[in-house]
């Protein structure tokens, strides 16, 4: 029996010196054994920095696409708005009727008017402006405005000089 438990811990041994034989660097050989468990006061500052930079990230396009959505709205209404001095600048007459802007030119007449949420023109009701509160022309100082409600937020503007004066 002592023969046997001989040739098992001389085995062992040889193993032991075959592994570190093989190995081309000791250092190597006790990294490879080594576990890392958790993270390095370097790399968890790293990882916190990395996602505060993401996180700023996410906010500035966030705030970009609101600012973006908020000018795109306003643009909308300039719009609307020069459109409407445009189609009065070229009629030969323009005068106030139940608050809607009536518009002659030659034989044809048109109606500017909130409806449905909407300043349209009839015949053929093109929208000029949409998801309006409120919206009304009237005429005051010798000049015809449009006051709208969008938003909550009260506008008004002048569209053009009554011939008259």
């Amino acid at each position: 029996m002592n023969s046997i438990h001989i040739i098992r811990i001389n085995e062992i041994h040889n193993s032991k010196r075959f592994y570190h034989h093989e190995s081309k660097n000791q250092a190597d050989c006790d990294l490879s054994k080594k576990k890392f468990n958790g993270f390095t006061l370097a790399e968890a500052l790293c990882g916190l920095l990395c996602s505060i930079v993401v996180f700023e990230l996410c906010l500035l396009c966030l705030h970009c696409a609101v600012k973006l959505t908020d000018a795109n709205e306003d643009r909308q209404i300039q719009f609307a708005i020069l459109q409407l001095r445009e189609e009065t600048a070229l009629s030969n007459y323009c005068y106030i009727d139940n608050n809607e802007l009536v518009l002659k030119r030659g034989e044809s007449e048109f109606r500017l008017g909130y409806k449905n949420h909407r300043i349209a023109k009839t015949p053929g009701y093109e929208i000029f402006l949409e998801r309006i509160e409120e919206g009304e022309f009237y005429d005051e100082d010798g000049w015809i405005w449009l006051h709208i409600v969008y938003q909550n937020r009260r506008m008004q503007w002048q569209i053009i000089q009554t011939k008259e004066n």
